[in-house]
């Protein structure tokens, strides 16, 4: 989620040669509470400052002696392809957009120009900008203009950042499942062992976990799934909010066991356990004393109709379905702690 702070440390760089205009917009930005901005009066240098200092949003006049503002747009997407935040300031520098490409090879620039020439206009949104403000400047237009700008950069960064990790990741399981497809027979046993193991050492690691301290403020999730990429994805996604700890388990028998001694706000709980089903699990926990008030989450690959409707009839809270989808499994989550807190 992208806040006001992070919009107004948002860093931009202002671009003309016109010393009174630079002036001007700093006051601007300013007034706002914007606090990382900085200027410069020759073109020439901003592909370089860039390169250096990757701005979210620059404020670029279209018209300045040496270099025009189209020339620096191409450098631009030689730099940084289709991750560009840029406003540009159209008054009479055509040179300065097409070094921008440069830096953004054949990207998405979102440029906002300004000029006082409406015949630029055109000729800028068809270089690669995304919108425009007019001369004389009217202060509400360029603020709105540039928060919006602003804020759809750094949403598209988080999302990139977000799905580049997310990609990282899911690398990192194929290879893990390539190297223990080569093991031999004996270590793939292992695994198979770790994965399903019960008895005394999944008890150790249940009471373990279940018995770390919970800290001030934190609401304790138990995820009970044999899937290590599942379990995986989940355990990222849950790092991502620092008021929930996060407990685990490989099977259903030492779940049990980890609700049991934690006390968990909310189970997550896979459907095809190694050992019993994740139906069987709910109807222990459902019977215990100690664990019936706890809301449970099915997370499972068998996605018809019928079987969600047999889940929310088991009584599961919720019955999410695989893939994991983030936004309805923290949808979920939210609605069983809001449940879980009454």
């Amino acid at each position: 989620m992208i806040s006001s702070s992070d919009i107004l440390h948002g860093k931009i760089l202002i671009v003309d040669d016109q010393e009174a205009n630079v002036l001007l917009l700093e006051r601007m930005l300013a007034s706002a509470g914007y606090t990382s901005v900085t200027s410069t009066t020759n073109p020439l240098e901003v592909c370089a400052l860039h390169l250096k200092n990757r701005y979210d949003l620059i404020l670029l006049d279209l018209q300045m002696p040496g270099m025009d503002g189209f020339q620096v747009m191409e450098g631009l997407k030689e730099i940084e392809p289709q991750d560009m935040l840029l406003e540009l300031s159209m008054k009479h520098q055509f040179q300065v957009i097409e070094g921008l490409e440069e830096i953004e090879p054949g990207g998405y620039l979102p440029v906002i120009v300004i000029t006082a020439h409406p015949g630029h206009k055109l000729r800028a949104l068809q270089s690669g900008a995304r919108d425009f403000i007019s001369k004389p400047f009217e202060l509400a237009e360029v603020l709105a203009r540039v928060r919006n700008m602003l804020e759809v950069r750094l949403l598209h960064m988080e999302t990139k950042n977000y799905i580049n990790a997310l990609e990282q990741k899911v690398m990192e399981v194929e290879v893990n499942r390539e190297l223990i497809r080569r093991q031999s027979d004996e270590v793939k046993r292992l695994y198979d062992k770790i994965v399903s193991m019960e008895g005394s050492d999944a008890a150790a690691v249940a009471l373990a976990q279940a018995h770390q301290p919970r800290g001030a403020g934190l609401r304790t999730l138990l995820y009970v799934e044999d899937n290590p990429a599942d379990l995986k994805l989940v355990q990222q996604i849950i790092a991502r909010h620092p008021g929930m700890r996060l407990l685990t388990a490989v099977n259903g028998k030492s779940g049990i066991e980890i609700a049991r001694a934690s006390q968990p706000e909310v189970i997550m709980m896979d459907i095809n356990l190694p050992d019993i089903s994740g139906y069987k699990a709910m109807e222990i926990l459902r019977s215990d004393p100690s664990t019936t008030h706890i809301p449970v989450i099915a997370l499972s690959v068998n996605a018809m109709p019928l079987n969600v409707e047999s889940g929310e009839e088991a009584g599961f809270f919720r019955y999410l379905t695989k893939p994991i989808k983030v936004d309805r499994l923290m949808e979920a989550l939210e609605l069983a702690l809001e449940f879980a807190e009454k």
